[in-house]
């Protein structure tokens, strides 16, 4: 890993999250510290996600009949409703649905916080970083379609909003809001849109994690029994403490000034309504490139890296640093004609971070840093060792 400049404003507050590391390892110890599972954390809330969503689902009509006289009203808000209000545990699926939603931008937040601080987006492993923002925003556009669904008075003004934001972007704005609404202006057509934007992008999802787990080698996707029953117990927490209510039904005849904001989800719509259309885009364009930027901008560039050098009269193709590295650095490659062994590692330069894994993975002194050969590394951890003992 590379570190920060010790004069960098950043070294404070990373030192902080590793303090914060080792209390939590004093109180939950190591096998159970979310520090440990950051990346599993929002794929944990995804499947909750996934089952919550699916039993809405069952019941949820994709309509926006607005026959008030009709005794017998069956849409997208009386259907949200009947989940809600008389469904044997609507109400708690319905908020389980919400509050795992928020509390998946919650842990995406902290899982981009603890890659940033431990340099786990250089080299080899940008695509991470950039992925994860591109699966950052398809979250939060797929939270915001999810209150489209509901269809209550907030819901109405946000498609608005959403539509006069599309439509003012130059040259392929008109198409945009016509995709977006299913046609010109919003009908029946337009809440099955919002409902298969909903479902389907959740599920590209999938897809996306695939490419931000392209390049780990072992990838921790599930945190320990215990740490998915904490987890699970918070959003219960607020689904009893703070239960989900609908607003008054979507009226087309009217036009609604203000809503309640969820912050996690519908900060956009805070912007939008404080500033023009064209700024609103500027501020949203730029901002993304500055968060996926931001790691490279904050901290300095080092000097370039030093690959690990494999000593090839050692090796014995036990692939153990093949298994070890993190950055898929190491090959194992058919060893010549008339060797002993029938592989051999070998470094792809292009992907060796520096970092030294190989080194203690070795068990036969067969793979180096140029400038710290396995010896000097080995002599640290002893010394570290003999210090905390």
């Amino acid at each position: 890993m590379q570190k920060i400049v010790d004069n960098h404003p950043l070294k404070a507050f990373n030192s902080l999250t590793l303090t914060l590391e080792n209390i939590t390892n004093k109180v939950m110890t190591s096998k159970y510290n979310p520090f440990y599972y950051h990346g599993a954390l929002p794929q944990y809330y995804l499947w909750v996600l996934y089952l919550s969503g699916l039993l809405l689902f069952a019941y949820y009509i994709p309509t926006i009949d607005n026959a008030y006289f009709s005794k017998n009203l069956v849409n997208a808000w009386t259907s949200v409703d009947y989940i809600t209000k008389s469904l044997p545990f609507g109400g708690v699926i319905r908020g389980i649905h919400r509050y795992a939603g928020d509390a998946m931008v919650i842990t995406i937040f902290l899982h981009a916080i603890r890659v940033w601080f431990t340099d786990r987006y250089r080299q080899y492993r940008w695509l991470q970083w950039v992925s994860g923002i591109v699966l950052a925003l398809f979250v939060l556009f797929i939270g915001q379609t999810g209150y489209y669904l509901v269809w209550d008075e907030r819901s109405l003004l946000l498609t608005r909003m959403t539509a006069g934001a599309f439509e003012a972007i130059p040259a392929i704005g008109p198409g945009l809001k016509t995709w977006f609404l299913n046609g010109d202006q919003i009908t029946n057509l337009t809440l099955s849109n919002f409902l298969f934007i909903h479902i389907g992008l959740s599920f590209f999802l999938l897809f996306g994690l695939w490419v931000h787990y392209l390049r780990m080698t072992r990838p921790v996707m599930t945190p320990p029994p215990a740490v998915n029953y904490i987890l699970t117990a918070f959003v219960l927490i607020c689904v009893f403490l703070f239960p989900i209510n609908s607003g008054q039904m979507a009226d087309l005849n009217t036009q609604p000034s203000s809503f309640e904001i969820d912050w996690f989800f519908l900060f956009p719509y805070a912007l939008l309504s404080q500033m023009p259309v064209g700024a609103y885009w500027a501020v949203m364009v730029l901002g993304t490139v500055a968060i996926t930027a931001l790691p490279w901008i904050m901290i300095p560039k080092q000097p370039e890296i030093e690959t690990a050098e494999v000593v090839l009269n050692k090796c014995t193709g036990c692939s153990l640093c093949y298994k070890d590295c993190p950055y898929q650095a190491i090959e194992m490659v058919p060893a010549p004609a008339g060797s002993r062994f029938k592989l051999l590692a070998t470094v792809k330069d292009f992907r060796c971070s520096g970092c030294g894994v190989c080194v203690g993975a070795c068990a036969f002194d067969a793979i180096d840093l140029p400038d710290l050969p396995d010896a000097e590394v080995n002599a640290k951890i002893k010394a570290l060792l003999e210090a905390k003992g």
